[in-house]
């Protein structure tokens, strides 16, 4: 089969670029689509860019589940993995076997002439959240609240965005606090102000200050504070990551002279909390945060590919880190 032939057949390479509340919104029903609930535990294999083996990767593409249904390669970190390393994928996709799918994320969009890109254009599909004209995870916070007969005004929605720093996860558990309390079709920002306030008793940033002052009690109460409040481990983990990064991102920003505007709006942290934030960015130095993000994605891989158990792994980053 030549690179012209994929187009004809059915797309097994799969790209979604944007931040994770985003591209768990678009995975989830891809992976219902292309596999059967029942077969997620065997057919689904999780990887990351750092522990590619390609050799291995393509010879269970290339044999059928013995179950049967369809197998998926899921890659995390697609931007990180080296332009020089994809030749082993390239020839796979010259004859690529039928029921096996690749479906690769990345916080950040990947050049035109990267190898992943070439190879989607002859027979795959990439969803750049981050260049769409609206915000999928926005629309989806709105689709819920109109699912429940709710809705929010304009200004409940800007208080919404800023008490939470922007955070979607944040967002989406206090939506589902507003859905259950609010006996109102029409929430304004008192309510908002009010169910916030109520319910949550951390801001967006304020474990990152206890890891900052290696305060290992509070680290952990908090943490256990945003768990509880959706339930979500995996979720609660890419919370943490969501606050690290915009740190990272603010120190690379400042080191090039950056504006507090030109923060405030790549960063998403609303102006009236821009002090607050950059003090707290001040504290922490650039190898830190790195060094943070790096230990907290080995701690979020050993827990997803079964290396330790999900919650005890996250208790112990944050008792070695803080």
């Amino acid at each position: 089969m030549t690179n012209n032939d994929m187009t004809k057949k059915e797309p097994f390479l799969f790209l979604f670029i944007g931040d994770e509340f985003d591209r768990k919104l678009k995975i989830e029903p891809l992976l219902a689509k292309l596999i059967p609930a029942e077969f997620r535990m065997t057919n689904l294999f999780r990887y990351d860019s750092s522990d590619l083996d390609w050799e291995h990767i393509l010879m269970q593409a290339k044999t059928v589940s013995l179950l049967g249904g369809g197998q998926v390669f899921w890659i995390s970190r697609a931007n990180e993995i080296k332009e020089t390393v994809w030749k082993p994928l390239e020839n796979y996709c010259k004859s690529p076997v039928e029921g096996s799918y690749f479906i690769f994320e990345s916080e950040e969009s990947l050049p035109v002439k990267h190898p992943l890109m070439v190879l989607l254009k002859n027979g795959g599909i990439c969803v750049n959240m981050k260049t769409a004209p609206t915000d999928i995870g926005l629309k989806a916070l709105r689709d819920k609240l109109k699912n429940a007969g709710k809705q929010l005004t304009p200004d409940a929605w800007q208080l919404l965005e800023e008490r939470l720093g922007g955070s979607k996860r944040l967002m989406d558990s206090c939506i589902d606090q507003l859905i259950l309390y609010s006996d109102s079709d029409s929430i304004d920002e008192r309510m908002v102000l009010a169910l916030s306030t109520k319910f949550l008793r951390y801001g967006p940033f304020d474990l990152p200050e206890a890891l900052i002052q290696r305060n290992t009690a509070r680290a952990l109460e908090i943490f256990h504070y945003f768990h509880d409040l959706s339930g979500d481990l995996p979720g609660t983990v890419g919370l943490l990551h969501w606050q690290l990064k915009r740190i990272w991102q603010a120190k690379q920003m400042l080191s090039k002279g950056a504006s507090r505007e030109e923060i405030s709006k790549i960063t998403k942290v609303p102006p009236f909390k821009m002090n607050a934030f950059l003090d707290q960015v001040k504290k922490f130095k650039l190898e830190t945060v790195e060094q943070l993000i790096h230990e907290l994605w080995r701690t979020d891989w050993a827990t997803k590919t079964g290396l330790s158990d999900q919650l005890i792994g996250m208790e112990m980053f944050l008792a070695a880190v803080s």
